[in-house]
């Protein structure tokens, strides 16, 4: 097969640095993730993944850590609620519903935009249950196709920060009137993070237009846009083992953002319920 020409612009190029990332962790001898699927998208691509090495060389590490998290949330979820959905918003092109692997019985839907959908239909085989489907996480359209009389999982896997905050507000609203209980996996950061980079903006993000919009003060922000969102829990870099066999220079660099408060407190990885 030809490889298949990428021209995203805008958020959808997160998309590919996403794939990126997991690619990198997938080549090293001790990946975090282990994405099988990631060597073989970035292959089929005709797209120079050369421009993120500068800026995105060391996102193998949080991207990993983040998406392992992000997996095991899920797959409780869905152990706990045999009867669960999954959404996940902005999917890129990431092969989670692959690697969680859910039972039978569990619909699974990956959200979003029609150029990074085109693309995952032509390179990901089709799956029982499974759906992909072509809109914006804030069109309220596209819920209409789904089921709303079960639990669901929601993961937002780097997409809520390049929204504005009307339409953060507004995705979680939608959701929330839609289905009867459910849980929001999702990370998010504080304005600090949009500041620096606003100071010393990242190259890539400049040629494609990408703007960091939403942020939080703290992990029990989320919950200010809606009365029916509650904090569950969060995870820190670092917790669990993940970075045991990272670069040391990453380790170090972990370490001093954790003794920090104001580094500690610029970044999350979520979960919520409501």
């Amino acid at each position: 097969m030809d490889a298949i020409p990428v021209t995203f612009t805008d958020i959808q190029v997160t998309a590919l640095i996403e794939l990126y990332a997991r690619w990198l962790d997938a080549k090293d001898p001790h990946p975090i993730l282990g994405d099988p699927w990631a060597d073989r998208i970035v292959r089929s691509l005709d797209f120079d993944f050369s421009e993120f090495k500068k800026g995105f060389a060391l996102s193998r590490y949080p991207v990993g850590e983040r998406s392992r998290t992000f997996d095991r949330w899920v797959a409780e979820y869905l152990s706990e609620n045999p009867d669960a959905i999954v959404l996940d918003l902005g999917c890129g092109l990431d092969s989670r519903v692959i690697r969680v692997d859910p039972a039978p019985g569990h619909l699974w839907y990956d959200v979003d935009l029609q150029g990074v959908i085109e693309i995952a239909d032509r390179l990901y085989p089709e799956r029982a249950e499974h759906c992909r489907i072509a809109a914006s996480a804030v069109d309220p359209d596209w819920l209409a196709r789904i089921p709303g009389d079960r639990p669901v999982v929601v993961v937002a896997d780097g997409l809520l920060m390049f929204l504005a905050e009307d339409e953060v507000r507004r995705v979680f609203q939608q959701i929330i009137d839609h289905f009867p209980r459910g849980q929001f996996v999702f990370n998010a950061y504080a304005p600090l993070i949009k500041e620096r980079g606003e100071k010393r903006p990242e190259p890539v993000f400049e040629k494609y237009g990408v703007q960091l919009k939403w942020t939080i003060e703290n992990a029990r922000g989320v919950e200010k846009l809606d009365d029916r969102l509650h904090y569950v829990d969060e995870h820190r870099m670092g917790e669990g083992g993940l970075l045991a066999h990272a670069s040391l220079y990453y380790r170090l660099l972990v370490a001093v953002i954790n003794v920090v408060p104001a580094w500690r407190n610029s970044g999350w990885i979520l979960r919520y319920r409501f």
